[in-house]
């Protein structure tokens, strides 16, 4: 298994993303915040005790289009995000809002969930593994 810069494990084919930390423009935030409103998203059952979150999937898109603003909105996160750790594994998040967003850093082309959670949910993970 690969490691990241990090030292974090990557899965083949997992990116090891840099902090770009960008800033976005007022435009940006504007497209960004109508690509969460327009989206239908879904309760990761599975998770709902130990890290309660949300996600859109790629193949619910309806055209072409959505497929172009679901790699946009996937490169924002990329762009304004910042480096945090699920455990061991590094995700780029990006927070705004009440939410935060990320994916699981494969290629843009290859993603095909975008997750969130409330920017306040607990974290139970940082108390055991700092």
């Amino acid at each position: 298994m690969r490691h990241g810069v990090n030292g974090d494990p990557l899965k083949d084919g997992k990116l090891d993303l840099p902090e770009l930390l960008e800033e976005p423009t007022p435009e940006e935030l504007a497209w960004a915040r109508d690509f969460v409103e327009q989206r239908k998203w879904r309760e990761a059952v599975t998770y709902r005790e130990t890290a309660p979150h949300e996600y859109v999937v790629r193949k619910w898109e309806k055209d072409e289009q959505g497929n172009r603003d679901f790699d946009r909105f996937i490169s924002v996160i990329r762009r304004f995000g910042y480096a945090d750790f699920y455990y061991s594994v590094r995700h780029l998040y990006w927070a705004i809002d009440e939410f935060k967003y990320w994916t699981m850093g494969w290629p843009v082309e290859e993603t095909t969930v975008i997750n969130r959670a409330r920017v306040d949910a607990p974290e139970p993970w940082k108390e055991t593994h700092p």
